[in-house]
């Protein structure tokens, strides 16, 4: 079976809209590959930041001739780097785009190194990914003609020592997809993450981070996913499933939940993924979210990758956040003395494209931080207007009430061994001196009463 590409209608209006004279419009793909089709949810144009500009006005970036675009892709591919950052589970940068004054139908398409790309995007993820077996996708806008070219990208083909880049033409269709998206909600609990050293620079929190992550990744490989209470056949498509709506700003929306066989005894205590190293707590909240916008053509075995995916992504997302930040408080910690830090890693918020499909892309904010801000760097990165975006902002809201049901936990340092070995002894003997004049006192009653 031949590849095709579904891309929504409304992107097709978003191409013609970047067509400035005769210059050259660079962009980002992104959307899911279902078996061996591509569905395309969002074009991203590469935007300057305001702060480049004389008018302080986020503008895309424009090449005047194709060699000049050519020559800047390191920046393309920086901005595909932000775009994965926001991406959920199961979504990917499935290429790139551009906006051209010329028709590369019946020439070999814009000479990027497709190679490189790849190696970049991959050297730069936070956790080690399965390698993907679809191939990144070029879509060529022709402002001469108003027509679009796709191409799929085959980066892998040898010709003798030599690696070379086959292009080929694929179909595609503009249309209206609004109703083959859900979007699969749930949570998972992995507790407290117990005394992390945060002295020792970035090498030890990245050792740390690792530890973790493949923690997290056993738990999830032995964990039964079900989906509205139900654990289903792996090639049940999902659009059999019922959807729920959350709100007014998710529709179309599948219930997940994890289920993990535990020992009830010593193993089941112990839990929670735990790390011991020294001074510092790090309190991964028990409410963490998930949130795979999927689409209805995929089976529950390729949900099941997509949400395996996004709770792996959104943990390591929190926790790099997370220990960068405790670096920040080291350097403070030097200046003021030795501290004890306990603070909570950040909750998940979702960037909702309001446009098309209710499409729900995914940023974060420390307790405190205004949201809002997210919103703004999302529109930045993802080159959507406000009107365009929607904050959703309850997935993870009560985590605080979770924090205030659970017992009280010891946040004093460690002590050292010898000091708190000499503490127990000395209550101990107190006890024993009591209960001996407790007896004492009562012979004395009994001999002279």
């Amino acid at each position: 079976m031949s590849n095709k590409v579904s891309i929504e209608k409304h992107l097709d209006s978003y191409l013609k809209s970047l067509i400035k004279g005769q210059l050259y419009i660079p962009g980002v793909i992104i959307g899911q590959v279902i078996g061996e089709n591509y569905y395309i949810v969002h074009l991203s144009a590469v935007t300057v930041s305001p702060w480049n500009n004389d008018d302080g006005k986020n503008e895309v970036l424009a090449f005047k001739t194709l060699n000049d675009l050519i020559a800047n892709s390191d920046i393309i591919f920086q901005k595909s780097l932000e775009v994965v950052n926001l991406l959920p589970g199961g979504s990917h940068v499935l290429g790139l785009f551009f906006v051209i004054p010329q028709d590369l139908k019946s020439i070999q398409p814009i000479d990027i190194d497709f190679n490189d790309f790849n190696n970049y995007l991959n050297g730069n993820l936070l956790y080690n990914k399965n390698n993907e077996k679809w191939n990144y996708l070029l879509l060529n806008y022709s402002s001469l003609n108003n027509k679009s070219f796709c191409y799929t990208v085959d980066f892998n083909r040898s010709n003798g020592p030599k690696r070379t880049t086959v292009y080929k033409s694929i179909d595609h269709i503009f249309g209206s997809f609004d109703n083959d998206w859900v979007t699969l909600v749930g949570t998972f609990n992995f507790g407290a993450l117990d005394r992390i050293n945060i002295a020792g620079g970035p090498k030890a929190l990245i050792s740390i981070r690792e530890d973790l992550l493949d923690k997290f990744e056993s738990a999830l490989s032995e964990s039964v996913c079900a989906f509205n209470g139900c654990v289903c056949d792996e090639n049940t498509f999902i659009k059999d499933f019922k959807c729920n709506t959350i709100g007014d700003a998710l529709n179309n929306v599948v219930n997940i939940e994890f289920y993990r066989e535990v020992d009830t005894g010593s193993e089941y205590k112990n839990s929670s993924l735990k790390v011991e190293r020294g001074k510092g707590k790090v309190l991964m909240s028990g409410l963490c979210s998930l949130a795979v916008p999927f689409n209805r053509n995929g089976t529950v075995k390729d949900a099941i990758k997509a949400i395996h995916e996004d709770a792996m992504q959104t943990f390591a997302i929190r926790l790099k956040m997370h220990l960068e930040s405790l670096v920040e408080e080291e350097s403070i910690e030097d200046k003021e003395g030795d501290a004890y830090v306990v603070h909570e890693t950040p909750r998940r918020i979702l960037i909702i494209k309001t446009e098309g499909s209710k499409f729900a892309f995914s940023d974060y904010a420390f307790p405190g931080e205004d949201p809002q801000v997210a919103l703004n760097v999302a529109g930045e990165v993802l080159h959507l207007p406000e009107g365009k975006m929607e904050l959703y902002n309850e997935l993870e809201k009560g985590r605080h009430a979770y924090y205030e049901a659970l017992p009280d936990i010891d946040s004093s340092p460690p002590q050292d061994i010898n000091i708190a070995t000499s503490n127990n002894n000395i209550l101990i003997y107190l006890a024993w001196a009591a209960l001996i004049l407790a007896i004492l006192a009562y012979v004395l009653k009994q001999i002279f009463v």
